[in-house]
């Protein structure tokens, strides 16, 4: 599986600390974290290109964006032939441009001051606790250029606003909770810790126009199958197991009507670990037999496809 990239986009020197914070928390999560100032990040740099031009590319090659506001909007590039915007404020313009996903976290001090500044008509005589300098008023430009995005399926002009670091990562784990996921089963699986179901079956006789089977499900691996649930042909057809210990098998009888020479049932089994991760099997089970005397001649099943759904999240933070 393709590691998720994510780009992440504020000003560098006084946000020093967090970015390196969020570098860890993301690569602690299996997610990639683009970073312009960290060797260790999976920025890409091209030698012939300008630094900019070099931002601007890692943006393209992203994911997601990561956007963080404080109290700092950083210099013009007018002079490096750009608009007169800030390097932060041009990769978020790359970003609305290449439709990547934004999500846009603004210092709780920052929302304040621009609360103020909005409430005395943007006047340039009103000071300010947080954002001191004007040269950096530029800010609230951005700030509410985000808040005038239309509303589609890329963007969003929603941000959050955050205390600290810690109050940050709590909202990036809601936020990124299916990428994380999905990082945590990959994981998981690769080290034997999820479960491993697998069907086989007994003939028990015909029964006027009905053939009867028991499924024997065992589960091969060392997990527990929480809660299964088996569903056949998308019916009614649907039965809530116990759940299965690491090499348990159990037993489910069904009852199915005659049809054909071969009747071709395909069959659901969804099933959780306590971690949350939920997990579907698709199958297909085959009975053939003697039409004119009804007589059991075989039963096959078949695994069509294992897939990874989805994670419980109040099972997955604490």
């Amino acid at each position: 599986m393709v590691s998720m990239r994510i780009f992440i986009c504020s000003t560098c020197y006084d946000l020093i600390d967090l970015r390196a914070e969020l570098e860890m928390f993301f690569r602690e999560a299996g997610v990639v974290a683009v970073l312009s100032d960290s060797l260790s990040s999976d920025f890409q740099v091209m030698p012939d290109r300008s630094s900019i031009e070099t931002c601007l590319t890692n943006v393209r090659s992203c994911d997601a964006f990561l956007i963080i506001l404080s109290n700092r909007y950083g210099p013009s590039l007018a002079k490096a032939g750009f608009n007169d915007i800030s390097a932060t404020h041009l990769e978020y313009e790359e970003a609305i441009k290449c439709k990547i996903p934004i999500r846009m976290f603004v210092r709780d001090r920052l929302e304040a001051d621009y609360n103020i500044w909005q409430k005395n008509g943007k006047k340039t005589e009103v000071e300010l606790s947080w954002c001191k300098e004007q040269r950096d008023w530029k800010i609230f430009d951005l700030l509410e250029e985000h808040r005038k995005l239309a509303k589609n399926h890329a963007h969003s002009n929603w941000f959050w606003t955050f205390r600290d670091s810690i109050e940050m990562k709590q909202r990036l784990t809601l936020e990124f909770k299916e990428a994380f996921a999905r990082v945590a089963v990959t994981k998981l699986a690769a080290s034997g810790r999820t479960p491993f179901l697998e069907i086989s079956e007994v003939f028990l006789g015909n029964d006027r126009n009905f053939v009867n089977l028991e499924l024997h499900i065992k589960n091969l691996g060392i997990v527990v199958a929480v809660s299964p649930v088996l569903e056949l042909n998308g019916t009614k057809n649907r039965w809530n197991l116990r759940s299965i210990a690491g090499q348990e098998l159990i037993p489910q009888r069904i009852q199915w009507a005659f049809s054909e020479a071969k009747i071709e049932i395909l069959s659901r089994l969804t099933y959780s670990i306590l971690d949350g991760h939920k997990f579907e099997d698709e199958g297909k089970l085959t009975i053939t037999y003697n039409h004119l005397g009804r007589r059991h001649e075989q039963v096959s099943y078949e695994l069509l496809k294992r897939k990874y759904v989805g994670a419980d999240l109040g099972m997955l933070i604490t």
